[in-house]
């Protein structure tokens, strides 16, 4: 149990390198972006990243919970972990075979999409290789050191492809193509990693075993499809039904709004494998106090700074994503606890039914508003911004009923 704890501790460095990294980085190049592109260009690069990550959800497929739940028990088994590995990345290659060819048929059959088809190929690719550089496994094992390598790898690869490449308004195609190659570079070491460090052998597995690893994860990727909506679709409706400018203002307080969840974040996800094999629930009740009061700094600190926060990542021109940020800030302590309530919690004592429930109702609740919005005709940034962050009150409650359902948090050490 110490030694898991060290681990933990060691893991939460490494994915908090990480976020700084995943979000620092990027956002020495928003302030260089945003003077050299217009804010409609600027919004398309954006409305693309958030069209492109439906797929990538297909492409993980839940596998950023089911592979790390999968791996972080059969770690001391490395027949099953070859098994699980290779069935994962089969499933992966498939899917993305799949999303490519959806992808296709939607830039074919609408105009929208048709116009800019390079920007969104590229950011598709770039995606898909992000997707491929088999974080589920480093995070299984334990060993998110590799999962920092790799991240540093990307994002300052395309930093530095960013300001060589990107000069003006007419290069706005050449970002998706920077990001690309910072992830196409991970996604190559990252097998190189697998093969010489962990020993994984590549081989494909039989079809009964991809399609247990579908069945399996396909619980995990219900829990993607509800915070897809309620993540993405805002901002994608927004590029259809109000304008490419509407999704950079709301895009870029939404990316500073993430940033900050994801410093927290970063604890939530080493967390989980520790809760999923040792369900230590006196830890996870002390560790429950200390996350409140982060959780209250973080939301004091966002209202606070909002204002700066845009001018010094997105510049002057962006000051209409201020009053977007406040409205995230209020209730980001409700998004931080659906989170760390979540997979760490309810999940991690078999309760994935309840925890996948919550994150789709939340994804109801938030399309539901989303087409009442439309159909009164009040859909603006502002009315998005009310009701994404509302979401994050509903998901919240149905996460304390199911702890009070089964009183988890009376549980005793060493129960479940």
């Amino acid at each position: 149990m110490k030694s898991d704890k060290k681990n933990l501790a060691k893991n939460t460095i490494s994915l908090v390198i990480i976020q700084i990294l995943n979000y620092i980085l990027p956002f020495i190049t928003f302030p260089y972006l945003s003077r050299v592109l217009d804010v409609d260009k600027l919004g398309l690069v954006f409305f693309a990243q958030v069209f492109m990550d439906y797929f990538g959800r297909i492409i993980v497929f839940g596998f950023d919970f089911s592979g790390v739940r999968s791996i972080a028990i059969n770690r001391d088994n490395p027949e099953k972990t070859n098994l699980i590995f290779n069935s994962i990345v089969c499933t992966q290659l498939l899917f993305s075979l799949i999303s490519f060819m959806i992808l296709s048929a939607v830039i074919i059959a609408i105009p929208k999409f048709r116009l800019d088809a390079i920007v969104y190929y590229l950011t598709f690719i770039s995606v898909m290789f992000g997707n491929l550089t088999f974080g589920w496994f480093y995070q299984g094992v334990e060993r998110m050191k590799f999962l920092t390598i790799l991240f540093t790898i990307t994002k300052v690869i395309a930093l530095i492809f960013i300001f060589i490449l990107v000069k003006n308004n007419n290069d706005y195609y050449l970002v998706p193509l920077c990001y690309l190659f910072g992830t196409f570079s991970a996604c190559i070491i990252s097998i190189i990693f697998i093969k010489r460090v962990f020993h994984i052998k590549f081989f494909i597995p039989k079809i009964e075993n991809i399609v247990e690893t579908i069945k399996y994860s396909s619980q995990f990727f219900l829990t993607k499809v509800g915070i897809a909506i309620y993540r993405q679709t805002n901002a994608f409706v927004l590029g259809l039904v109000v304008t490419t400018t509407a999704v950079a203002y709301y895009s870029s307080a939404d990316k500073i709004f993430w940033a900050v969840f994801a410093l927290y974040n970063t604890f939530i996800g080493a967390l989980f494998p520790y809760m999923s094999k040792n369900k230590d629930i006196v830890f996870f009740k002390k560790i429950l106090k200390y996350l409140v009061i982060i959780a209250i700094i973080f939301s004091l600190f966002l209202v606070l700074t909002s204002k700066y926060l845009i001018i010094i990542f997105f510049t002057e021109k962006m000051l209409t994503s201020v009053n977007i940020l406040r409205i995230f800030s209020i209730f980001l302590s409700f998004a931080l606890f659906v989170d760390v309530l979540g997979f760490p919690l309810l999940g991690a004592f078999g309760y994935v039914k309840e925890t996948n429930m919550g994150y789709i109702a939340g994804g109801l609740y938030n399309l539901i508003g989303l087409l009442i919005l439309c159909l009164m005709n009040l859909i603006n940034i502002y009315s998005v911004a009310i009701l994404v962050s509302s979401t994050y009150v509903v998901m919240f409650m149905h996460r304390i009923y199911y702890i009070r359902k089964y009183n988890l948090l009376s549980l005793k050490e060493g129960t479940g």
